[in-house]
């Protein structure tokens, strides 16, 4: 059992040591800190009631609707661009005395070529890419609201399954531990009965720490999903 127990201790050294060499990629000499506090991870920062909202500052999201206001101005632009851009030019001139002076007055107004083809094509382009930007960030809001449901709803299940080992799994195999010592040292059980049931007590524990560091990593996704995080806790 005690090799057992070292190979994984050994195996939960090399995952740190593969977890800090990634954050130094990003962070740089930052990542060999000394940890902060454990952060408490049974409350996340979006508010369930605007999930959509939280979620339109998604980076991916974000850039969607920057590309779907560039194409409705475009579309709006070559809508305009229909219309006759009538000019008026107005001049006065005031020359020597051999000569009176001038007024002139110039009226410009465009006439639009094949406008039914050229120009209602163009506008009807603009608005069918501005539709199909907006169909595009509609369709990734919706696909990412429903990722982060079900992350919301693994996060809790891992909570309430946190629970429920703090107050009965634990417990429980602790007190069958003491009492396999009690009956080994009153000679009412063998030494295979005490070491079985450390074993129970310590894979329960184990279990237990693999289950929050599970949910602890749910958190992290969740908490840190947006830039801005959300409002509620």
């Amino acid at each position: 059992m005690g090799s057992a127990l070292e190979d994984r201790a050994s195996e939960f050294r090399r995952r740190a040591a593969s977890a800090t060499a990634t954050l130094a990629r990003w962070i740089g000499e930052g990542a060999d800190a000394p940890l902060a506090p454990r952060p408490a991870i049974d409350a996340v920062q979006l508010d369930l009631q605007n999930l959509e909202q939280d979620l339109a500052h998604h980076p991916e999201i974000a850039v969607l609707a920057r590309q779907e206001e560039i194409a409705a101005t475009e579309a709006k632009l070559a809508q305009a661009s229909r219309k006759p851009d009538w000019s008026v030019e107005f001049a006065y001139q005031q020359r020597g005395s051999d000569y009176s002076n001038m007024v002139s007055l110039g009226i410009s107004i465009p006439l639009p070529w094949d406008t039914g083809n050229r120009q209602d094509r163009e506008a009807s382009a603009k608005f069918a890419a501005a539709e199909q930007a907006r169909a595009q960030r509609e369709e990734l809001l919706r696909a990412h609201v429903g990722e982060v449901r079900a992350l919301l709803a693994e996060w809790q299940s891992g909570r309430e399954r946190m629970t429920r080992y703090e107050r009965e799994l634990i417990p429980l195999a602790a007190e069958r531990s003491r009492a396999s010592l009690a009956a080994y040292q009153g000679g009412r059980a063998g030494l295979t009965d005490l070491l079985l049931a450390r074993r129970n007590e310590t894979e329960v524990r184990m279990q237990a720490v693999q289950l929050e560091m599970e949910t602890a990593r749910l958190w992290a996704q969740l908490n840190f999903l947006t830039p801005r995080g959300g409002g509620a806790q």
